[in-house]
């Protein structure tokens, strides 16, 4: 207990130092007209997030495991860590569309062909039902990643989400007997919850892609491997099932309206809700208790139709909420 603790703290040492380098630099994230923000704020904060978990996670399996990381767990690493320079890079230079799905889906493929080397056997299967496995692994890969960053545009939204996430999942893994991966999600949750003070409730930095794909690959990881390896094969939708319906509902309300899916925006439902007049505050924590409610009622002894009902019941009540803000604020074509 004594070496996950001290790497815990280790971590988040790792992580604080960084964000504090990334503010001295100041690579400025300066607000545009789809921005949530208004004043010019550093940006590159995940970059604290995905060095704090890649640099200590390696030691801490030396340390309690007494060897490093396995294939099964060196893939998904080296493609979050692939992601993430990208992103960074991305951050910087803005790459097109095309180009950064096409890096999503080489780290997608990595995580995959980790999973393959991992201890799980699956049950014998068709070829055809294997592939179809395979892709919507891939789906959820590449969704997940992406929805984490079109929902990190308001401050400690996608972070504090993240974290409860990470640090729910690192629960689960201990009772299922996951060393490896419960300090992963552990570890990941700790540089997150170090990032929180520095971004909310006001921001001093962002994470940026950086931060929230990384991490997002790491979570969308995490929630496949859970599928396999704990009671509570959906227990990663049920958890991000704010987030995934927000970017659901965008992405369906957008493409029936003939808009452009790729072009930058401002009208997801938590951004349609503080443009309405909702403190960004108050929209965070009630994402938050989407994500603890989403774990509440995954665990529950109910119906699969029941617990759905549960999970659904508070989105479908926020939608109604923020559409009906919406069209009284007069906020035009959103």
């Amino acid at each position: 207990m004594l070496p996950l603790i001290i790497c815990c703290l280790s971590a988040a040492g790792v992580s604080i130092a960084l964000i504090c380098h990334m503010i001295r630099v100041g690579v400025m994230d300066v607000p545009g007209h789809r921005s949530s923000h208004t004043r010019p704020t550093p940006k590159g904060g995940g970059i604290g997030i995905v060095l704090g978990f890649l640099l200590v996670f390696p030691v801490s399996q030396l340390w309690t495991q007494g060897d490093l990381p396995g294939l099964s767990l060196l893939l998904p690493l080296l493609a979050i860590a692939l992601l993430a320079l990208f992103s960074w890079l991305d951050d910087i230079h803005s790459y097109r569309a095309s180009l950064k799905l096409g890096v999503q889906a080489i780290a997608a493929l990595m995580v995959l062909a980790g999973m393959a080397f991992g201890s799980v056997s699956l049950p014998s299967v068709s070829p055809l039902l294997l592939a179809c496995l395979v892709g919507t692994g891939f789906c959820w890969l590449v969704y997940v990643t992406n929805a984490l960053n079109f929902i990190d545009g308001i401050n400690g939204l996608a972070s504090g989400s993240m974290a409860i996430s990470a640090l729910i999942m690192a629960w689960l893994f201990d009772d299922a007997g996951q060393i490896g991966l419960t300090h992963a999600a552990l570890l990941l949750g700790v540089c997150l919850l170090a990032f929180l003070p520095f971004n909310f409730p006001k921001a001093r930095i962002f994470m940026g892609d950086v931060g929230s794909q990384g991490a997002g690959l790491a979570l969308s990881w995490f929630g496949l491997e859970a599928s396999l390896s704990t009671p509570y094969p959906l227990i990663m939708p049920f958890l991000l099932c704010g987030i995934l319906f927000d970017v659901a509902f965008t992405l369906v309300r957008r493409a029936i309206a003939g808009d452009p899916l790729a072009q930058a925006h401002r009208s997801h439902l938590y951004q349609l809700a503080t443009r309405a007049g909702m403190s960004p505050v108050l929209v965070t924590l009630i994402y938050w208790f989407f994500v603890i409610w989403g774990g509440i009622v995954c665990v529950q002894p109910l119906p699969f139709g029941s617990r759905l009902a549960l999970l659904l019941a508070p989105q479908l009540l926020w939608m109604g909420v923020i559409i009906h803000r919406a069209r009284n604020a007069a906020l035009g074509k959103w």
